[in-house]
């Protein structure tokens, strides 16, 4: 999910690792046993179709050897797979108990953002994976990419909120530089989204960078502590001192 900014924990690559590994292990151990099937096969074919007993007993014994190793394979196997199937659940726990977490702030957040137009996020699968899902204050849902260019961007702050509290829990906060995203914006809304700044440099350090001066002012309302840089334009004081 974007949401997670990219950021993948330690335990989860591990996790998907072994997995991967195991089930190319799986492949040639599957391989393995046909072939040794096909081998089973044809020394009985051969040994139906023989006389004497020297080599009746010859092919018998061959039999019996591929039948062994045939055995030990499929036991191989199956100890595989079940480490797999334990190996892709653990995955999966691991996935929900996380996300879980962080579609709670995000809904959260959303909620805070949307001044209450919606009351949380949801997802609900499709075909081989899941989509994300905003759910109206009277109970309605909507898909993202049904929603309206500004609802969208403020969607994406949540995510991008939420993760940032996810990633500063485990890991030294690195800062956040966001450029303009708030153009769209009505002032309530930017009100709701700097305090959620503000939530957020108390574990890290936020910067927002911006050309609209009303945007400043608000932040200077809701967030006092903040420290507002105002970088002077060189082409329009070169104007000047013309």
């Amino acid at each position: 999910m974007a949401a997670e900014l990219g950021l993948e924990r330690p335990a989860e690559s591990a996790l998907r690792l072994w997995a991967l590994m195991s089930a190319r292990v799986e492949e040639d151990q599957d391989r393995r046993v046909r072939e040794l099937f096909t081998a089973y096969s044809k020394a009985s074919d051969e040994l139906d179709a023989v006389d004497g007993d020297n080599a009746v007993a010859a092919l018998e014994e061959q039999r019996r050897t591929v039948l062994l190793e045939i055995e030990d394979k499929a036991f191989s196997y199956f100890r595989l797979r079940a480490g797999i199937v334990a190996a892709e659940q653990a995955l999966r726990l691991y996935r929900d108990k996380h996300r879980s977490s962080m579609m709670l702030r995000a809904s959260a957040a959303f909620q805070v953002i949307s001044r209450g137009a919606y009351r949380g996020l949801a997802t609900q699968p499709d075909k081989d994976t899941e989509v994300l899902i905003g759910i109206g204050a009277d109970g309605s849902s909507k898909l993202a990419q049904e929603m309206s260019k500004r609802t969208r961007f403020q969607l994406y702050l949540a995510l991008r909120v939420a993760g940032y509290h996810e990633f500063a829990q485990s890991r030294p906060p690195v800062p956040v530089i966001a450029d303009d995203i708030m153009e769209t914006f009505d002032d309530f809304r930017a009100e709701e989204a700097f305090r959620l700044f503000a939530d957020m440099a108390n574990v890290g350090q936020v910067i927002y960078l911006t050309h609209h001066q009303h945007l400043c002012d608000i932040a200077r309302r809701v967030c006092p502590n903040a420290r507002i840089h105002e970088l002077a334009a060189p082409l329009a004081q070169e104007r000047r001192a013309a």
